[in-house]
């Protein structure tokens, strides 16, 4: 009984609504990094912008300083104990400047058999969000989440729904012949509706990041993200910072660390992550380091990517 309560914690701290007592669905996971670039870098991601169609899950506005106008990305996690997800994402950015656009993603979990006999607890996530450029430094988005999950088979289907307002602030530095950039980003998430029962994990955030571009072939990115996860049921504190190096043009190295609340997060734990990026194609992948209570400990995450 011990090892399934653990399990179930295991469940209502990774993944999106999944199974947190038999016949109910939990939205705790909204939280979970789904994307192997961001959790490499111990989840980071409010004011990075080199992340493409991954930055949904994080913060939309910063697509609006993308290099990029159009992709796609789709990342698979597990772990041991059997649970999974899926996730897919893609963003376009519209005109010829690239001031705005959309992003859609979409999040699919199902866990394994615990106390029901023959039933998979799933849950599934479809975000849309809108962006756009204010000004040449300032960026806003909005995205609207709805949520669908089914926790026993005789329980009827939960739904529920829920905005995220994000902003972003990106300016070039003196440095580097002003290739060097730095980036704020804010955002409030996951403001909406009870799901079965239970409140959203509403979040306040702020982040920042600098980037580094050393040569053609080699630049640094670090990243620190504070957030306050607001609900008095999942109230807490956790930072990230995170570190991204891209070396010979092509390889990535990753790594960060993750400060949080074991008892109503996932605790803390560090990261480590690689990736390979051959135009137009990415692929990467991630890995988690903690103790032995950390819930989260040996889960990894792999994402495959195109960039245009």
């Amino acid at each position: 009984m011990k090892k399934q309560i653990r399990l179930w914690l295991l469940a209502a701290c990774m993944f999106p609504t999944l199974l947190l007592a038999q016949g109910t669905v939990n939205a705790a996971f909204l939280e979970f990094t789904p994307n192997a670039q961001s959790l490499g870098m111990a989840g980071t991601g409010l004011a990075v912008t080199n992340n493409g169609s991954t930055a949904i899950f994080h913060n939309p506005s910063t697509i609006a300083f993308s290099q990029e106008l159009l992709g796609g990305t789709y990342s698979y996690s597990h772990l041991k104990s059997g649970f999974a997800m899926h996730s897919a994402s893609l963003f376009y950015r519209m005109g010829r400047d690239g001031k705005q656009g959309f992003s859609l993603g979409y999040l699919y979990a199902k866990q394994p058999t615990l106390l029901t006999a023959d039933y998979r607890p799933y849950t599934w996530v479809l975000e849309g969000s809108y962006f756009k450029s204010v000004s040449k430094n300032l960026a806003l988005s909005l995205t609207m989440k709805y949520l669908q999950g089914k926790g026993s088979a005789e329980s009827d289907l939960k739904r529920s729904g829920c905005l995220d307002f994000g902003m972003s602030y990106h300016k070039n530095m003196a440095l580097l012949d002003e290739y060097a950039s730095w980036t704020v980003g804010f955002q409030a998430a996951n403001l909406g509706f009870k799901f079965d029962g239970n409140a959203l994990p509403a979040r306040l955030g702020v982040g920042g990041a600098i980037d580094l571009p050393f040569s053609m072939d080699h630049a640094l990115q670090v990243a620190l993200d504070l957030n306050y996860v607001m609900p008095a049921i999942y109230r807490h504190f956790q930072a990230q910072v995170g570190a991204e190096y891209t070396f010979f043009k092509y390889g990535v190295l990753r790594a960060g660390y993750h400060l949080g609340d074991k008892e109503k997060g996932t605790g803390s734990y560090g990261t480590v992550g690689c990736g390979v990026h051959y135009w137009p194609i990415r692929a990467d992948f991630s890995y988690v380091l903690g103790k032995n209570d950390c819930l989260l400990k040996n889960s990894w995450l792999i994402s495959l990517g195109v960039a245009l």
